[in-house]
């Protein structure tokens, strides 16, 4: 057992808990100085299954947010001779809406050939900016015989975005297979945002070579400087999984980076 990203995926769901109460995403993200609860889901996907999605539009006559599972994907792999069968997955969330979106929450879902629930991951969208995307991506251990993937997001909160729309940008994005083991991606990430931003969160996403996603990672960029750039390394523990055809990187404000900003005000 991998007991550090046990560690982190708790964290993630404790901090996740506490954003809406510790500090305001629209100031976290400006470029200057509640929502209908209605879940947004992917239908079944297995290995070599094709993209589909379902979009909710919040009923607000100003701004709004627009969630959508863009695409989603994992492989199962055997684990190796020392290890345990396990699946890695990747999914992406777009932003279509006018305003910031918060506290979403995640529920993934891995089923066998019979439809019996293999095993699940609960997980959050602290922030996800209007016009952009975000990403969730990881490895699941101890999870044999998976054959399809769910994905369903409940919307949280909307906040009005101040300023213009702005995203970070993601250039120079490598990925290599380690010597024992797994795939390291590093990339650079500029910020265009008027505050130094901790504790980012971090994912990978891997693609095949028909551009289908293969599988995940992620981790916490520790900070970006406001105005500046930063340098990202993300370790995929998915032994077996051999290095993809292209990988995407996508950077999120996460919960942490609200409680520190909050903190710094």
């Amino acid at each position: 057992m991998n007991w550090g990203a046990v560690k982190i995926s708790v964290s993630t769901l404790l901090i996740g808990a506490l954003v809406t109460a510790c500090g305001s995403a629209a100031d976290t993200a400006s470029t200057e100085g509640e929502t209908q609860s209605q879940v947004v889901a992917g239908q079944d996907r297995t290995e070599d299954s094709s993209a589909t999605s379902e979009t909710v539009e919040a009923e607000e006559p100003a701004a709004a947010a627009d969630l959508q599972v863009v695409d989603y994907g994992f492989t199962q792999l055997d684990g190796g001779e020392y290890g345990t069968p396990g699946v890695t997955y990747g999914v992406v969330v777009a932003n279509n809406g006018s305003a910031i979106a918060t506290d979403a929450q995640a529920q993934i879902t891995f089923k066998d050939a019979n439809g019996v629930v293999v095993d699940t991951v609960e997980d959050y969208l602290s922030v996800v900016l209007p016009g952009t995307s975000v990403a969730l991506g990881d490895y699941v251990y101890d999870a044999a015989g998976v054959e399809s993937m769910t994905v369903q997001i409940l919307p949280g909160s909307v906040e009005e975005l101040e300023g213009e729309p702005a995203n970070f940008t993601i250039s120079n994005v490598t990925t290599r297979e380690q010597e024992f083991g797994g795939l390291k991606t590093t990339a650079t990430v500029a910020s265009p945002f008027t505050r130094d931003l901790e504790d980012l969160y971090a994912v990978a996403i891997y693609r095949d070579g028909a551009d289908k996603v293969i599988g995940g990672a992620f981790t916490f960029l520790g900070f970006v400087p406001a105005g500046g750039e930063a340098a990202v390394s993300i370790d995929s523990f998915a032994d077996g999984l051999p290095a993809p055809a292209r990988t995407e990187v996508f950077i999120a404000i996460s919960g942490l980076t609200l409680l520190t900003d909050m903190g710094n005000e």
